[in-house]
């Protein structure tokens, strides 16, 4: 009883505060409007400062993550090698390439299929690439290693290997100490001698050895793209799949930049339903009306972008579905409000409009408040996400939210005023001139025509147009009745139990097709790459203890122990070892006799290893400041078992005696798997607790408190 009591207090209070506020805003409408919209065409400056981030590493990777940190301490140990000594073993940053995929009913290495590659190569190295005022070549930028240029595969296209394939001398999947899956698929082996393959992969990889050179690098893939949409429409067999390192990023942002065009469907579909929902005689009209509220809403989405960007926030692509959202919680406010000023129809005669205003308020206002007050609050919460990405959107999102409400209660309640004035003085909705009701109408033998397009009074009844009447007489009349109870209760026990079901199978993870319309040219290649070619990374096992003395045999031992470890994991291929100190220990130049002597033979030996070369950091007094030993990893296509590897790579280098951690480029994209679910988890949870606390403050009675949580929790 006290808590009836309590609620009933709080309701009588939030009422009288919302009631004098609507009076305040039917008194002095104009001044509401104006203020509205000079404060929506000052905060729309905003987008003069407008910048974008479109990097898709800084938008949807945790932020300040431990591959990020991992990759400055690389970047501030080993030298770039791109230019000199490229290795794709050794690479300190995420590769720059462009990639080709060519896919064959029959023989990838059958004259005809061979012919086309060759002539499709020499046609990439001969694409035209302005920059900086000068025309640049696949030569000019090409990763380079023995003053050669670096085409990961392009030794399938080569006259020795096409010569010992014939002659049934290649062996698959190693030959001549090459793992060649990583180039070829579809294959036909017997034994272990390769036949024949249906699928062929070729990598162009680019320098990034410097600013300059990097930013010619990505020109060059610009290019790349360009010219294989026109050269790929011509290949029939074997057909042909590209992209470049930027492919991802390029074309998630094309395809955000077409919600562009659902927001103004949407939009526009909206202003129509809206239009036919608030029909009415010419006096009672509410179309006008109807279309303010959501004039409200798209100076809210304007008003709030503007602001945000004043502030410094970046846009973000995926902040082009904003609009759609906020639009519907506008519009949701707007009805509400509209059904409330129905409820004043009655007291017409007897209240002024300022009152009506006031009363209309005293129904919505807490409604309206609860419904955009949570929302916001939950983006708010949601700006403390580790992704960027996220991180902007729902500050832009929470930003247009509570923007709209203010329109809502300022612009839309005073077009509410205006609109009631109108009505009162019974004047046309078009022309505003006065008119007579359609009796008067009909008494004066007027046409049908004039009758319906010239006639009308102010309603002194609630008037819902069909569209208003047809759900709630339905769901009314079906509610009532026990066999519509029952129909409901069983519906709603079926839905429940599907989403717990559902839930229980849910599954983390992240397919880049996903992410862009299927007419993309990367949509198709990242299938035939995820189908024929999955994923294998080197991962680095990098030594930074300057005071490692790689001479003692208690060092060796411990390296041998560490990749031990390593290749007893089920996710590392055990015969990909690549180590320096291993092989150099197994070869004739090995020298421990003395600290010189051992380094002196060390570049003796890696002068004749250009794989290992960039592995060793030399420093001075003949010293060695940091190195790194590879491992391959067996087929990790799955995002969560990517990053499975990871974690478990990294455990198993911190758990030996040696200073040492895991490293790939691709880490700092596998750090979201990792961090996605404690993410969702403490934002979700933070904004539900929120929404109680904001429910319990302006509906305070525990059984719609234990009523808004459950639907939320279901939701």
């Amino acid at each position: 009883m006290q808590f009836i009591t309590f609620y009933k207090s709080a309701q009588r209070l939030y009422g009288r505060v919302f009631f004098r506020y609507g009076q305040l805003v039917g008194r002095h409408p104009v001044v509401f409007i104006v203020a509205a919209l000079v404060s929506t065409g000052l905060l729309a400056l905003g987008l003069l400062r407008m910048e974008t981030e479109t990097e898709v590493e800084r938008l949807y990777t945790p932020i300040n993550s431990q591959a990020t940190q991992d990759r400055e301490t690389m970047k501030a140990i080993f030298p770039d090698r791109t230019g000199t000594n490229y290795n794709t073993y050794s690479l300190n940053a995420e590769d720059r390439y462009g990639e080709v995929i060519a896919i064959t009913e029959g023989n990838i290495f059958s004259n005809t299929s061979i012919d086309e590659m060759r002539n499709l190569v020499d046609k990439i190295k001969q694409f035209k690439v302005g920059f900086q005022g000068r025309i640049i070549y696949y030569t000019d930028v090409c990763a380079r290693a023995s003053d050669v240029c670096v085409i990961s595969g392009g030794f399938l296209l080569q006259d020795d290997f096409l010569s010992s394939l014939e002659q049934g001398n290649v062996t698959y999947p190693l030959w001549n100490d090459v793992d060649i899956s990583f180039f070829v698929a579809g294959v036909n082996v017997s034994g272990e001698v390769l036949q024949s393959a249906s699928v062929m992969k070729l990598t162009f990889h680019l320098r990034q050895d410097n600013d300059t050179m990097l930013a010619s690098t990505l020109t060059w893939e610009d290019t790349f793209v360009a010219h294989m949409k026109n050269e790929s429409s011509f290949f029939k067999q074997p057909r042909v799949h590209f992209a470049t390192s930027q492919s991802p990023g390029d074309e998630l942002n094309q395809n955000t930049d077409g919600d562009v065009y659902w927001f103004s469907l949407s939009f526009s579909m909206l202003i129509t339903y809206a239009s036919l929902v608030a029909s009415g005689d010419c006096v009672g009209s509410r179309n006008h009306l109807a279309r303010a509220g959501i004039l409200a809403a798209g100076f809210g989405i304007l008003a709030g972008i503007g602001l945000v960007c004043l502030c410094g926030v970046k846009w973000v692509n995926v902040v082009g579905i904003m609009p759609i959202m906020v639009l519907a919680v506008g519009v949701d406010d707007m009805f509400l409000m509209m059904s409330a000023w129905a409820e004043t129809n009655i007291h017409g005669d007897e209240w002024d409009i300022p009152t009506r205003v006031g009363r209309t308020f005293s129904l919505a206002g807490v409604g309206i408040t609860i419904t955009s007050l949570t929302d916001f609050l939950a983006f708010m919460i949601g700006a403390s996400s580790d992704f960027l990405g996220i991180r902007n959107f729902c500050i832009f999102t929470g930003a247009a939210i509570l923007l709209c409400f203010l329109f809502q209660t300022t612009f839309f309640a005073g077009c509410m005023s205006l609109q009631g004035r109108r009505v009162e003085a019974s004047r046309h909705c078009c022309t505003c001139h006065k008119i007579s009701s359609r009796e008067a109408l009909r008494e004066q033998g007027r046409p049908f025509l004039i009758i319906c397009c010239c006639g009308g009074k102010p309603p002194r009844e609630r008037r819902d147009s069909i569209f208003e009447k047809f759900p709630s007489l339905c769901l009314t009349n079906f509610l009532l009745t026990i066999p519509g109870k029952a129909i409901t209760l069983l519906l709603f026990v079926v839905y429940v139990s599907v989403s717990i079901w559902g839930v229980t199978g849910l599954k983390q993870g992240l397919f880049l097709n996903l992410l862009v319309p299927p007419s993309s040219y990367y949509y198709s290649y990242s299938l035939s790459n995820y189908h024929y070619f999955g994923v294998k990374l080197p991962v680095q096992f990098v030594f930074t203890q300057a005071d490692i003395d790689y001479r003692n045999e208690t060092t060796l031992k411990q390296v041998r122990e560490l990749f031990h470890y390593i290749g007893q994991s089920s996710t590392m291929n055990n015969d990909s070892q690549a180590c320096w100190l291993l092989d150099y220990a197994s070869s004739q130049q090995f020298n421990i006799t003395s600290n010189s002597a051992f380094v002196e033979n060390l570049k003796r030996f890696l002068n004749d290893r250009s794989d290992l070369r960039n592995d060793v950091v030399f420093g001075p007094n003949e010293t060695i400041t940091a190195a790194r030993c590879h491992m391959v990893s067996r087929n990790v296509p799955d995002s969560m078992d990517q990053a499975s590897l990871m974690l478990s790579m990294r455990q198993i280098s911190k758990s030996g005696p040696l200073q040492t951690f895991a490293y790939h480029p691709l880490f700092i994209y596998f750090e979201q798997f990792v961090s996605v679910l404690p993410t969702v988890l403490r934002t979700v949870g933070v904004a539900v607790a929120v929404m109680v606390v904001v429910t319990a403050i302006l509906l305070p009675h525990p059984v719609i408190v234990l009523a808004v949580l459950f639907n939320i929790l279901m939701i």
